[in-house]
């Protein structure tokens, strides 16, 4: 890692302590981007904080990585990073395009040094790595105490907690010391941060599908009964309360109309039956990328044309 790329890790941190160098990885990703496209990643700090489903580096490269060099560039910032795709573009309808990333290590062997951990039966146990970039993201993490255990039960999109957590993971220990409580794990958490600016989380995970589906339906009923404090950013709620502002001074006291109204559903003569239709195969495709869960379970395969004409020879 050499000295530029040291630096932008160092400003990711706050100028804190390091985490470990083999926490870390420098890898490179390449690709053509269209004059279109735009810059397709939003930055703060050098750290990738979103990207739109629809960029090139959809897949590539991920939140929470620091661009490091663009084609040879240092990038220093988003409008840095805007200038150098217009200089490399130049006028050009496409053009190929190398990022050099640094990358955090999010899942490790669980150290040697640790208490060793029981194991259940038909559960599996994973280390997890939690990156203290309390400065460029939200924690974004919500847990819950389910039959006397910590489960992870909701993430916020592009946080610390959906860059490192699952939802349905259970955790059991911080650095090695079992949290007995939600507050105890946050305040554990917190300790570590301070002190070497990450932390070890080991979580279990249940492998087989009734178990899966078992934890998402306590997940459901814990969450249903908890009162839900829906929190915004500082920075979406200061826009927020601008465009509300705005809103009173220039609405006249009258109620507003919604921007986009929903076309009318066209009548038709055919009747329901008519309009149901059994494809000529079962189509799958994989889970989205965005969903962040443990408990996705295999359906049973859905009936089609073929397995019923199958099934009746």
């Amino acid at each position: 890692m050499d000295a530029f790329a040291k630096s932008r890790l160092e400003k990711a941190f706050g100028g804190g302590k390091l985490p470990p160098i083999h926490l870390f990885e420098t890898l490179e990703f390449s690709t053509v981007v269209k004059a279109e496209d735009n810059i397709g990643i939003e930055l703060k700090s050098s750290v990738v904080v979103s990207i739109p489903f629809e960029s090139p580096w959809t897949g590539l490269i991920k939140v929470g990585d620091i661009l490091v060099y663009l084609n040879g560039y240092q990038i220093g910032g988003q409008g840095v990073l805007a200038r150098f795709i217009q200089t490399i573009i130049n006028g050009q309808p496409c053009a190929k395009m190398t990022y050099k990333v640094i990358r955090f290590k999010r899942h490790i062997p669980r150290p040697s040094g640790f208490p060793p951990l029981q194991k259940h039966e038909s559960y599996s146990t994973d280390t997890l790595v939690l990156y203290n970039l309390k400065k460029v993201f939200h924690l974004g993490l919500d847990i819950k105490e389910i039959e006397g255990k910590i489960v992870v039960c909701d993430l916020v999109e592009n946080s610390l907690g959906d860059m490192t957590f699952s939802v349905g993971e259970t955790i059991l220990d911080v650095d090695g010391e079992k949290p007995l409580s939600c507050t105890g794990f946050n305040e554990r958490v917190r300790k570590s941060l301070l002190i070497r600016n990450y932390c070890l989380v080991t979580v279990e995970i249940p492998s087989t599908d009734p178990l899966k589906n078992l934890l998402r339906n306590q997940i459901t009923k814990t969450v249903k009964e908890a009162p839900r404090i829906h929190k915004l950013p500082p920075d979406a709620a200061a826009y927020g309360a601008e465009g509300i502002a705005v809103l009173r001074k220039f609405g006249g006291g009258e109620q507003l109309k919604p921007i986009l109204l929903a076309e009318p559903i066209p009548k038709s003569n055919e009747s329901a039956h008519s309009q149901l239709k059994i494809e000529e195969k079962v189509k799958e495709g994989d889970v989205p990328s965005g969903w962040n869960s443990r408990l996705f379970v295999r359906l049973p395969p859905m009936k089609s044309a073929e397995t019923e004409s199958t099934f009746q020879q």
